[in-house]
């Protein structure tokens, strides 16, 4: 199963007060992946968001898996994550304004970046303070140690009305399973 995300901004390299610059792309994600968990096949996720347990087990016969992680007070649920025996392909184009080949189309870092909004925080110092307690926040990954193949091309923005620090990227997300399930069969068919 695959789709698509997209971004149209900065993507700073070594931003300054870099968790609130992290969190607020990965609230960009969010938006996009709430909607994605309401459209078939991946709807079924929502079976797997702090799941009834006793209608769960009712109806399959066993404990359900889980897949929201709480930190601070904040859900995050990871649609490529262990529980459910997921790992993801990625295919990124980046468009930006800048030649090819110059100093400031600095692409390890800004996949830094980019890999850092995609998954989800690891420890409570990267989640900004202001994040109201009780919210449910999307991501793409649990870790980025779910990514089993990472392609990236990048290319001259032809666009002239464009700021000069002003990115498009185009993220194309290939769900791929670790081992078969009854519980992701339909995420990867």
């Amino acid at each position: 199963m695959e789709f698509k995300l997209v971004y149209k901004g900065e993507m700073k390299t070594h931003p300054k007060h870099r968790k609130h610059y992290i969190h607020d792309i990965r609230l960009l994600f969010h938006e996009q992946l709430k909607n994605l968990v309401k459209i078939p096949p991946f709807s079924e996720l929502k079976k797997f968001i702090n799941p009834d347990d006793a209608k769960f087990f009712e109806m399959h016969g066993r404990r359900p898996k889980n897949i929201v992680k709480k930190m601070n007070g904040v859900e995050f649920v990871p649609i490529i994550s262990p529980e459910m025996d997921l790992l993801a392909e990625i295919d990124i184009e980046i468009l930006h304004p800048e030649l090819l080949g110059t100093a400031r189309a600095d692409i390890d870092n800004r996949l830094k970046t980019l890999l850092d909004t995609l998954k989800r925080p690891q420890n409570p110092m990267e989640i900004p303070r202001e994040q109201p307690k009780g919210a449910r926040i999307y991501t793409l990954l649990d870790d980025d140690k779910m990514i089993t193949k990472l392609n990236v091309n990048t290319s001259h923005l032809l666009i002239e009305e464009v700021a000069p620090d002003e990115i498009f990227m185009m993220i194309n997300v290939k769900v791929v399973a670790s081992k078969g399930t009854f519980d992701n069969i339909h995420l990867v068919v």
